[in-house]
């Protein structure tokens, strides 16, 4: 026990002078190779120098001393089977989460790469550092890096300084947008309609822990978030080509507003634009006028050259009057063979004037159907408000009115409402 006293004091001179040069023990081996793998606490450090002590001296080892250096060893070999089984539960633990991370990025890269919509990613100035293959094939480069090494930034793609405007605006002010429909260039300078949606990369820093660093994570940052301390490094935005759908949706749209035989707009679509036209002149009070028009004996074309000759008389004379009147005149087939026009910013002399010419074309065209060629003419009433002073029921009224006066007085001819008419 002296010897341990004397250990533990560490004189190992006085316990029995020099001792001659040992061997490195295995304890040193083992102190140092726990040393290099962080494994060491402060009281396996006192044991180990006190083993390797015990060690260089062990021809005065007593059997007290022994059985201590036996205990320790064995506590320290518990302390080394449980680092090992941790240092493997660890080790799996990490295998499966990089498993799991390899089959998120893979499933990741394969819609990255093989997703129909364009994908892409830029950094914290906005410029384009990825883009998958549909997007880089939308705007026709040939490959993704041919788009990123000539388009600088997804802005530069738009047509529009205003479409242009309100994506900056958005992702500055909210950090996202969605479903912004706008047009885009291609490489060739061609227009393209596509719908973009995109939000910041943040990273949000969770605070101070108790140790006195931070953590962050990674996240959408759409508007910030309270409390934190958000950091955007860059977006990712998705470009759909929705040129398709619209071209769809304004055929749609076309349809709904038009007359399907003559391409002329139909009464409903009339009916809004005049009533558009009505509060325009309303509020500047400026006049204008409404021609309805009726073809003649159109029920003796249909019984002698067919109803496909009395069709294609409708087309010729939708023809006739969409080359006679102005641009801003608004052109529309009534319903059968009864056609009407809104011509804005027209008095009545004027309003006289362009029925006249009307009529005149009319006389002058001439319809062939089947090999059957015949002629037809039209009857025209006129009326002309100032300033609003009638509705749009009113208006229709009054020129049907005149155009029945014209078809009483012999048709093919004008008549201009007056109170005085039948």
């Amino acid at each position: 026990m002296k010897m341990m006293e004397q250990m533990n004091s560490g004189d190992v001179s006085s316990a029995g002078g020099d001792t001659p040069d040992m061997p490195e023990s295995a304890a040193c081996r083992g102190k140092d190779s726990c040393r290099e793998n962080g494994f060491v606490f402060d009281r396996e450090q006192s044991v180990l120098r006190r083993a390797e002590t015990v060690l260089q001296h062990s021809d005065r080892i007593g059997t007290e001393d022994f059985q201590w250096l036996v205990d320790e060893y064995r506590k320290l070999h518990r302390q080394a089977r449980r680092l090992v089984t941790m240092g493997d539960r660890m080790q799996r633990s990490l295998g499966a989460l990089n498993h799991r991370l390899a089959v998120g990025e893979e499933k990741y890269r394969s819609t990255f790469e093989h997703v129909a919509e364009g994908i892409f990613r830029t950094g914290t100035r906005g410029e384009l550092l990825e883009v998958n293959p549909a997007m880089a094939a939308m705007f026709g480069f040939a490959s993704p890096e041919e788009m990123i090494g000539r388009v600088r930034r997804v802005e530069d793609l738009f047509c529009h300084e205003e479409a242009c405007s309100r994506y900056v605006r958005e992702m500055e002010g909210r950090g996202r947008i969605r479903r912004l429909e706008a047009e885009l260039c291609d490489v060739r300078g061609c227009r393209v309609w596509c719908e973009v949606s995109a939000a910041l990369l943040c990273h949000v820093d969770e605070g101070a822990v108790e140790s006195g660093e931070s953590r962050e994570s990674p996240c959408f940052c759409p508007g910030g978030a309270s409390g934190r301390d958000v950091h955007a490094h860059g977006c990712v935005g998705v470009i759909a080509d929705v040129s398709e759908r619209k071209r769809a949706l304004e055929e749609m749209c076309r349809l709904a507003r038009t007359d399907a035989l003559t391409g002329l707009w139909n009464r409903g679509y009339f009916m809004e634009l005049a009533r558009q036209e009505l509060r325009r002149s309303a509020r500047s009070g400026s006049p204008l006028s409404l021609l309805m028009l009726d073809v003649d004996h159109f029920k003796r074309v249909n019984d002698t050259y067919g109803h496909d000759a009395g069709d294609a008389a409708l087309c010729v004379l939708a023809q006739v009057l969409t080359r006679t009147v102005r641009e801003v005149d608004v052109v529309a087939r009534h319903g059968g063979e009864e056609f009407v026009l809104m011509l804005p910013e027209t008095d009545s002399r004027n309003a006289r004037n362009a029925a006249d010419r009307l009529l005149e074309q009319v006389r002058a065209c001439e319809v062939r159907c089947g090999g059957k060629l015949f002629g037809m003419t039209v009857s025209v009433g006129v009326t002309t408000t100032i300033g609003g002073a009638h509705t749009l029921d009113e208006l229709l009224k009054l020129a049907d009115i005149a155009l029945y006066a014209a078809k009483k007085n012999g048709r093919n001819r004008m008549e201009f409402y007056r109170r005085e008419l039948p």
